[in-house]
């Protein structure tokens, strides 16, 4: 069996329970077992929507000691488990008191050592690998890069056309928006002349608490799209010239399809990997949007308005994201995983 420790909410962004579906996926497609195990009931909707077994364990999600002894015992009860954790919240001492009864990998990009892992993924741009390698002895394997990026299967193997100049802009911050963020980024843009010239798709994700203000003031512009229930990312993507997004799962997968794209940080821990990712120049990034919102959307609006005269630097820029994260990261990941259990 596989376990998934990860938990969603309108704090923490939705990736997290998306990538580790899309591994879910993939393992299960190859003969594994999995089961969610989740603090509360905030991911249970999108985990019934890809068919994931799964537990609340009706805890405190900011602290994994309040679930510990739970998941020890399930640990005991099952031989030969695999558990994989998801969470910031994670510590060496949880690892450290569940390790003699189960394989446990962890998934993210948490700076501390955290313990006798088994196998270790941060796909982030921004690694400091010395750390790493000083850090964990030969017992813990290292998957370290973009290219591991767990990204669901209707991510591989795309390819993107682009046309002459931008048409179409998705607009997304994930499953949630905490700071109202989307909303100052379409009141900035359609205060410009571009936004006449343009059709924008805004996502509306399942934890927006203040989506019917998105609805009031936009469901009578006819280039703004609001959209909610998107069943296939994928198929939205592919059909837009630039896409706007907070700097989660999201920019992988869009660079995997091939879809230049302007980001934000919409929390502290995605700042890092957009300034990497920046630097890379594999993506443009416009700052932090919980800083200093206004100032962020301003930045986003300059960075359209350059793109939508300079379709040779975003035809680039697509480019180097789609060479750098390729979308086969949770089958490199499966293989190791499958090999664990041995």
């Amino acid at each position: 069996m596989v376990y998934f420790r990860v938990d969603s909410n309108d704090v923490i962004a939705g990736g997290h329970v998306m990538r580790c579906i899309a591994l879910a996926s993939y393992l299960k497609k190859n003969g594994a077992k999995v089961q969610f195990l989740v603090a509360d009931d905030n991911p249970v909707s999108v985990l019934k929507q890809y068919q994931m077994d799964y537990r609340v364990l009706n805890t405190d999600w900011k602290n994994l000691e309040s679930d510990k002894n739970f998941v020890l015992n399930l640990l005991k009860s099952e031989k030969k488990s695999i558990l994989i954790i998801d969470t910031y919240r994670v510590t060496k001492e949880y690892v450290e008191a569940l390790a003699p009864f189960c394989k446990i990998v962890y998934l993210g990009s948490k700076p501390e050592y955290l313990g006798p892992l088994n196998l270790l993924i941060n796909y982030s741009a921004n690694i400091d690998y010395d750390f790493y390698r000083d850090s964990y002895d030969k017992k813990t394997q290292l998957l370290l890069g973009p290219g591991y990026a767990p990204l669901r299967e209707e991510f591989q193997n795309r390819n993107h056309l682009y046309l002459a100049n931008i048409k179409k802009v998705l607009l997304t911050s994930g499953n949630t928006d905490p700071d109202d963020f989307l909303e100052t980024v379409l009141d900035t843009i359609t205060a410009a002349s571009i936004s006449d010239q343009i059709i924008f798709e805004v996502v509306i994700g399942q934890m927006f608490k203040n989506k019917h203000k998105l609805h009031s003031k936009y469901d009578n512009n006819s280039h703004i799209v609001l959209l909610e229930n998107v069943s296939s990312m994928s198929s939205l993507m592919e059909k837009c010239d630039l896409a706007i997004s907070a700097n989660g799962t999201t920019v992988y997968e869009l660079s995997a399809m091939g879809i230049p794209t302007i980001s934000f940080a919409m929390v502290d821990e995605q700042i890092k990997s957009a300034e990497a990712l920046s630097k890379m120049d594999v993506v443009d990034y416009c700052g932090c949007s919980f800083i200093d919102k206004r100032k962020c959307a301003r930045q986003i609006l300059d960075r359209l308005i350059y793109y939508f005269n300079n379709n040779d630097q975003l035809i680039g820029l697509a480019n180097r994201a789609h060479n750098l994260i390729d979308g086969n990261g949770c089958k490199k990941i499966s293989n190791i995983i499958m090999n664990l259990e041995e």
